[in-house]
């Protein structure tokens, strides 16, 4: 079976952002995040030899979720113009490699990525999503052939399937969603409900049921059944900011035929001339045949750049 790998990008960034020292190329571009992005890309690939795959990034505009509530990840600081400038470079190399990308104005990363996954389960690929962030547990409810790749501290990949999110987090991952609405989440400035916190919110879950049963009967919450009924507006705002969408429109590209197949590198050699990043350069220029990949240009015997 086909395996499909949804890549985090901005995950890829900040990671390689500030984990590779200052880099600069020939014009005084800052390129740290981009050299270390392509380390971890060769790396995730000697380790799990990928053939599909897609670069998902954010939505350069505000998303549906911004528009719900002004003040989701308002608390977030803006990030660092060193790191803002390199996405775009990060973007276009990845196309040069023959990854394919993507990104949906009005959604976030997550909508795109957990659509993507119901899109691959429908036919018939397996899914892994690369990344680090909790809320995409929610996203192997849909089906046991997805799964999570994080990396851990120790550098080595983790891989999560839905057993090990109940082990992780307390709650199943169709819980997931439910469980984020009751204790908050501070990431995404997720409010949940004030008093319920990681004990109490899976323990409701588990005796009682999800959010929208404690809802219908807030007596089941004990004493918390007042604030269920007083702030119930709120609590549905919050498990529809936590719910990631597998429903995006993904626009006219849609999900081709060959299931995100790497494609033959393209110009990928002068754009890393142009950046002073010669080794990229001299890697490309010595594959012999045109319709070498990304595959063949990581296929080494080292692995390298595995931050953790």
């Amino acid at each position: 079976m086909q395996r499909l790998y949804l890549l985090d990008t901005m995950f890829f960034i900040h990671r390689a952002f500030h984990a590779v020292p200052e880099l600069k190329s020939p014009c005084d571009s800052p390129i740290n995040a981009l050299y270390g992005v392509m380390g971890l890309l060769k790396t995730l690939w000697q380790t799990e030899r990928f053939h599909h795959a897609v670069a998902v990034f954010e939505s350069p505009g505000p998303s549906f979720r911004k528009q719900l509530d002004s003040d989701y990840k308002a608390n977030r600081a803006p990030a660092p113009v060193e790191l803002k400038c390199q996405v775009a470079m990060v973007r276009v190399a990845c196309e040069c490699l023959g990854l394919h990308t993507i990104h949906v104005e009005g959604y976030e990363a997550d909508d795109v990525m957990g659509t993507l996954a119901r899109r691959a389960i429908e036919v018939e690929q397996a899914v892994t999503i690369v990344s680090n962030d909790k809320d995409l547990a929610q996203v192997l409810a849909l089906s046991p052939r997805i799964e999570l790749l994080r990396t851990s501290h120790s550098g080595r990949p983790e891989r999560i399937t839905a057993r090990e999110v109940d082990t992780m987090y307390g709650v199943p991952p169709e819980l997931i969603t439910s469980w984020l609405a009751l204790r908050g989440d501070a990431s995404d400035n997720i409010r949940g409900v004030k008093g319920i916190g990681q004990k109490t919110a899976v323990k409701l879950l588990k005796e009682e049921g999800d959010i929208h049963t404690l809802l219908a009967e807030p007596e089941r919450t004990g004493r918390f059944s007042q604030k269920f009924r007083e702030q119930r507006e709120r609590i549905l705002l919050d498990l529809n900011l936590a719910t990631i969408r597998t429903d995006v429109d993904l626009g006219p590209g849609g999900y081709p035929d060959d299931g995100f197949r790497l494609r033959p590198i393209d110009g990928a050699a002068e754009f890393f001339k142009d950046l002073g990043m010669m080794g990229q350069f001299r890697k490309i220029l010595e594959l012999e045949t045109p319709d070498a990949t990304a595959a063949d240009l990581w296929n080494e015997e080292e692995l390298v750049l595995n931050f953790s």
